[in-house]
């Protein structure tokens, strides 16, 4: 409290001002000096001190905020010059996918308009080259078929057209195949109307899927006395996965009984060329018995060349 005091005091001695920073007391003959207040107009004075040097503070902090918001003004200019550069850019980007897909949909075209010469000369193509296709076909009766040669690998020609290059001997008759390797031959249109349930239907899209050669196949290769096996809750997820149709939703329950009915379809299309055993399981320390349709590595499959080294394990016959 007394500094407070004392900043707007004076000290005097006479008629003449005396800094404040001096202080003098003597007695008798020697000087006395004395405290007294700052008149209004020094208390004034050193108010406007303080409110000039508080201003000035703020100019310095005003001046800094202005070159801040500078700066993001210049930043938001440049980020916008950015987007317009990627919007244009967009923009060609689109234009020339549009310009593609327009291409690849004439090409498309073009080799469809090919590949239905040549198979109606009776020619045997390659199926993952016509599958891009198949649906820009113009054939006799929309029908293909599909065939294995010895080597493994998936052709289609038309229904009861004779490999004229020779590729295979398990290119055989129709009369000559198995009720399910000739199902697994129809293309799916026909293949819906030629079977009389759904379950038929399944059990030739599982055996078709025997000849597919990529990660994730349907079946499994086996070993020793086994050519391939597929497990029922795999035709399970096959069925969720691929088999069911836009106007319904299929539940697991339902699923699963379709599955059992396709693998029981599938061994009586099959002549009992397969067989269903029963294995135990073991998930989350819980033991369940699972069905497996099971394909022996001596059945006698019209076409067939035995079993194949070639991945995803699975078996090169007919169908």
């Amino acid at each position: 409290m007394w500094s407070r005091w004392y900043r707007h005091v004076r000290f005097v001695h006479g008629d003449y001002s005396i800094p404040r920073t001096t202080r003098r007391i003597a007695h008798n003959h020697t000087h006395h000096w004395r405290a007294v207040p700052m008149t209004d107009l020094e208390t004034l004075e050193a108010r406007i001190a303080d409110l000039e040097a508080t201003v000035e503070a703020q100019q310095d902090r005003i001046n800094q905020l202005q070159t801040d918001l500078e700066d993001e003004r210049q930043a938001r200019k440049n980020a916008e010059a950015r987007v317009d550069d990627l919007e244009a850019t967009c923009e060609e980007q689109a234009a020339l996918l549009d310009a593609l897909r327009n291409r690849t949909d004439t090409t498309q075209s073009q080799i469809a308009e090919l590949q239905a010469r040549e198979l109606e000369k009776g020619a045997h193509l390659d199926y993952e080259h016509v599958a891009p296709t198949q649906d820009k076909l113009d054939l006799p009766d929309d029908r293909l078929e599909r065939i294995t040669d010895d080597d493994g690998t998936t052709w289609v020609r038309l229904p009861d057209h004779e490999d004229p290059l020779d590729r295979g001997s398990d290119t055989l008759p129709t009369a000559d195949l198995l009720p399910i390797q000739q199902l697994a031959r129809l293309d799916d249109d026909t293949l819906a109307s030629a079977t009389n349930t759904r379950a038929d239907y399944i059990a030739a899209q599982v055996w078709a899927e025997r000849t597919t050669h990529s990660p994730g196949s349907l079946w499994t290769k086996g070993c020793k006395d086994v050519a391939a096996y597929v497990d029922a809750s795999d035709i399970r997820v096959f069925i969720k996965s691929n088999l069911e149709r836009d106007d319904e939703s299929l539940s697991r329950d339902y699923a699963k009984k379709l599955a059992g009915r396709a693998m029981d379809r599938l061994r009586e299309l099959a002549k009992s060329r397969v067989y269903i055993d029963r294995r135990t399981h073991r998930k989350d320390g819980l033991e369940y018995t699972e069905r497996r349709l099971v394909l022996p590595s001596d059945a006698d499959i019209p076409g067939g060349t035995g079993t194949t080294d070639d991945p995803p394990a699975t078996d090169a016959f007919t169908g």
